[in-house]
């Protein structure tokens, strides 16, 4: 939900927000970069996230096994994701291409 004081994207803001370099990692940057918008995290997903940002996803003091970890993450990603989307300026869209994320006007998707 957006309040007066959630940070707003703009049109200036278009552009790659993050880079494919990173690889995996942006899985749990792009969540990062939601709650820096004011997306909240129940503490099961921010074990979740904590897990995955911490890890090379063998950690052993976490209960949850490889696979399902990977997935938790992924479907965290897409929930931030889908925040963002939800703040970005009417004609813009985030879009995920070759695990660089980046803002772009909706004619050049």
């Amino acid at each position: 939900m957006m309040s007066e004081s959630t940070p707003k994207i703009f049109p200036d803001d278009a552009g790659c927000w993050l880079d494919g370099h990173m690889g995996w990692h942006n899985t749990y940057r792009v969540v990062e970069c939601a709650m820096n918008f004011g997306m909240e995290l129940d503490i099961g997903e921010q074990y979740i996230m904590k897990c995955y940002h911490d890890s090379d996803f063998f950690e052993p003091f976490t209960d949850l096994g490889e696979n399902d970890l990977w997935e938790a993450a992924i479907e965290l990603s897409d929930k931030a994701t889908d925040y963002l989307q939800s703040l970005a300026p009417e004609g813009y869209v985030f879009e995920w291409d070759m695990g660089e994320l980046s803002l772009i006007q909706e004619e050049e998707e």
